[in-house]
């Protein structure tokens, strides 16, 4: 009945340091976290989320359980007679099995936990980072934290033949410092909840997921009310859609969870909002302790509300050439867009032992005959070649390379390269993000509620600046400066395949393929939108106000 933590939690009637048992029926997002024992996690959190308590239990059960010595740091050794005074040692004394374990349950700086030992340190001190052997380095409030002394601990894990373990939690601060670092190279688990009202599933999020005037959270689809429950079952899944098994599935490097206040059973609406209003608090602090993210400044995202003041509740009259833009992965994301705008997107994901979701795209090929499709080269490169093979010269393969400075962000493969084209991610993403924000330059064709789902993938997005220091005695420009790269949070593939189609607009667009320098979107016509025929004059087109219901049902 113990062999995880949270098992051994329950068996053993564990209490925290106000002698209260741990239950995990109001907090059942915590139990997959106790009981992750993967070599590299990181944890993004606001306060008052007991992970306090799990951070104590966590390290007691490795240390007995699976002998591995612990390095447990604090910003600071203030901070270290804090938590382990104030709260590690109270929780061991509420727990006779602990008062068993722990030896020297009254000490602050190390304690023995059967045959092995934990060691508490702050991080403004070299000197504590040198001569602990480590099985497991625990980093806590890692924003707060010294990075170069938590670097320092890494040596502290080059005798143990596994390489050792790390973990790493924290309230963040700002985009690619501190614990975010580690949440970029994890597989970005959030918790996913189901609407009881229309069954669809989602992961709450500020502001989509609250309802302001009636002080309630809401579903994202259908805006009818959650209750407490929705909000308290979910599952964890991680960026690609996968639930979490136990393991990390996919190529990455750590196990990342995410845990915001509205997950929470004890925050109502009323105080997610009360804590956005709150005039003592910046932007930032909501999001580091509200949201528990990192803060991006406005230049560096785009809100959705942004990209759905673009919606036109007209109908494209798709007689211009058709692109398609695709983005792969866990299924595929996919938009379709010509001169007019964007008039459809939706996810093919159905695998059968007769159909795939390139069915789906060969299905919209042949739907447009002068239609192009632009896909991403990280995915199924079989069914794109296969595609390739049946509509030649109209299916592409993009490969996103670092940013160069040049004029041209976008580069087509010509003779044995033909089919290929080359983009400069993170200029063409910004470009892309820039013509949106010129609000009717980009026209999605359809309603708000249609685009929702389209625009929440801008709103995991944020721009990064990564500076390059320069390197002593060599005075070379080339060596150092700043770019920005985009980064995610959560889903992003409409962000990429619109940025893909964009790319195949410019060159396939008719007078678009014209356009030359940054403004690839500049062709786009604003006006001279073509008037809604009666809908039973419509014939196999996507029209706007039945974007969801009957164009689906079209293909």
């Amino acid at each position: 009945m113990e062999g995880l933590p949270a098992l051994w939690t329950i068996k053993h009637q564990i209490k925290n340091e106000a002698g209260f048992p741990i239950e995990f029926t109001k907090r059942k997002f915590l139990w997959d976290i106790y009981n992750d024992l993967s070599p590299k996690q990181c944890l993004l959190k606001p306060p008052q989320i007991g992970a306090t308590v799990m951070n104590a239990i966590k390290s007691f059960y490795v240390a007995k359980k699976l002998r591995r010595q612990i390095i447990y740091t604090l910003p600071t050794a203030g901070d270290v007679q804090d938590m382990v005074g104030g709260s590690f040692n109270r929780i061991i004394a509420q727990n006779p099995v602990l008062l068993e374990w722990v030896k020297d349950h009254d000490t602050v700086e190390q304690k023995s936990v059967g045959d092995s030992m934990i060691f508490y340190r702050g991080t403004f001190t070299q000197k504590q980072a040198m001569m602990i052997p480590s099985g497991l380095n625990i980093h806590d409030e890692v924003d707060a934290s010294d990075p170069d002394i938590i670097t320092q601990y890494q040596n502290r894990l080059q005798a143990q033949e596994d390489g050792g373990w790390s973990w790493y939690f924290s309230h963040p601060s700002i985009a690619g410092h501190g614990v975010d670092v580690y949440w970029q190279q994890s597989d970005m688990k959030e918790w996913q909840i189901e609407c009881p009202a229309c069954k669809a599933k989602q992961v709450l999020t500020w502001p989509e997921s609250v309802n302001v005037s009636r002080e309630t959270y809401v579903c994202k689809t259908c805006k009818e009310d959650l209750p407490n429950e929705a909000r308290a079952n979910g599952v964890w899944v991680n960026k690609d859609g996968v639930p979490w098994s136990g393991k990390i599935e996919g190529d990455y490097q750590f196990s990342g969870w995410h845990v915001s206040q509205l997950m929470l059973w004890n925050k109502s609406a009323k105080d997610i909002i009360t804590s956005f209003n709150d005039p003592l608090k910046d932007k930032q602090f909501f999001y580091n302790y509200v949201l528990g993210l990192p803060y991006v400044s406005s230049d560096d995202r785009i809100e959705p509300a942004v990209v759905l003041r673009n919606c036109v509740d007209q109908v494209n009259d798709q007689s211009s050439r058709t692109i398609i833009g695709a983005d792969t992965g866990h299924g595929i994301h996919y938009v379709l867009l010509n001169k007019q705008g964007v008039f459809y997107y939706d996810h093919a994901n159905e695998i059968t032992a007769s159909k795939t979701p390139y069915d789906v795209i060969k299905g919209h090929l042949n739907k447009f005959p002068r239609s192009i499709a632009v896909f991403d080269q990280g995915g199924d490169l079989i069914g794109v070649r296969k595609l390739q093979a049946e509509f030649p010269g109209r299916v592409f393969l993009c490969f996103y390379r670092k940013d160069r400075k040049s004029v041209d962000l976008v580069q087509w493969g010509e003779n044995d390269e033909y089919g290929k084209v080359t983009v400069d991610r993170n200029r063409m993403m910004t470009l892309v993000v820039e013509q949106i924000r010129d609000i009717g330059r980009v026209r999605l064709n359809g309603s708000k509620d249609e685009w929702a789902e389209f625009a929440s993938h801008f709103g995991n997005m944020y721009r990064e600046r990564m500076v390059t220091k320069e390197m002593k005695d060599k005075d070379n420009k080339e060596l150092y400066g700043a770019e920005y790269v985009w980064k995610r949070n959560g889903p992003d593939h409409f962000c990429h395949a619109l940025l893909y189609a964009v790319v195949g607009l410019q060159r396939y667009g008719g007078e678009m393929a014209k356009i030359v320098g940054d403004d690839v979107l500049a062709g786009i016509p604003r006006g001279n939108i073509v008037e809604a025929p009666p809908v039973d004059t419509i014939v196999g087109q996507y029209e706007a106000r039945a974007f969801t219901s009957e164009n689906k049902a079209v293909l």
